[in-house]
């Protein structure tokens, strides 16, 4: 399975700790923590990448180079203007190699199980498998819903299809197992990739998924409990820190 790393954004917020630098090439213990997304993706056997970059993308290319790094195959699909995160996967259309492709941020480590999650969209067939994190706190987020029933899956019901998805979605008690958050890590078939308007900006969270929910594609969620990294503030940049510091 080939991997697109979404390494466009421009990490404003974290600007008075960074400077100017490309959010992902943050420095964590002497490297930049995009080296801890490749690591990831190679403890999966995934040893193919597209960098989908934008802002000082120059800093992600002279950092991995053009060929290989660390055993993993880089190539690079260059935003000239922002475009988004659904954008920014549409920009990679000529460089994917296979049927579909593993789609994750390079600013957070979701250490969600990827040989799950691809065994989720291979046997529903679904257009599209989101990675979703369960949390004891739902109230701060926008919700996932999955529905275990197999209904739309000929009875399947070991492997969920997400109903909704970012709604704000009145929490019975008895349906609280069933509501998660996104983990932000996908696999999405190419041919769904395509729908996606070229050099167009767009938004997969806000834009793309509750469009092809409404038009009835089938998008598939595996709930995960591994741990999960954002960098995209101060506060949480620190505490990524500090934790790295003491392992």
């Amino acid at each position: 399975m080939q991997a697109i790393i979404l390494c466009g954004g421009q990490g404003t917020r974290l600007r008075s700790v960074i400077g100017e630098k490309q959010k992902t090439m943050t420095e964590v213990n002497n490297e930049p923590f995009l080296v801890n997304v490749i690591k990831y993706l190679k403890s999966y056997k995934i040893t193919n990448v597209i960098f989908a970059t934008g802002y000082k993308s120059h800093e992600v290319r002279n950092y991995f180079g053009d060929k290989y790094f660390f055993g993993v195959e880089v190539h690079y699909a260059e935003e000239k203007i922002a475009l988004g995160t659904g954008g920014a996967i549409r920009n990679c259309l000529d460089k994917m190699k296979y049927d579909y492709a593993l789609v994750l941020n390079g600013d957070t480590l979701f250490e969600a199980n990827l040989f799950k999650l691809e065994e989720n969209f291979l046997k529903l067939n679904a257009d599209m498998s989101i990675a979703c994190k369960e949390v004891n706190d739902k109230s701060r987020y926008g919700t996932i819903k999955i529905d275990y029933s197999g209904t739309r899956t000929g009875g399947d019901k070991e492997h969920g299809v997400i109903v909704s998805f970012d709604e704000k979605v009145e929490v019975e008690e008895n349906d609280e197992k069933d509501l998660f958050i996104n983990g932000g890590i996908y696999i999405i078939k190419k041919s769904l990739i395509e729908t996606i308007p070229h050099g167009v900006k767009s938004s997969l969270e806000k834009d793309l998924i509750p469009k092809w929910l409404s038009e009835g594609k089938l998008i598939g969620g595996e709930v995960s409990k591994a741990s999960f990294i954002d960098i995209g503030t101060p506060d949480s940049l620190k505490e990524y820190k500090e934790k790295r510091e003491e392992s």
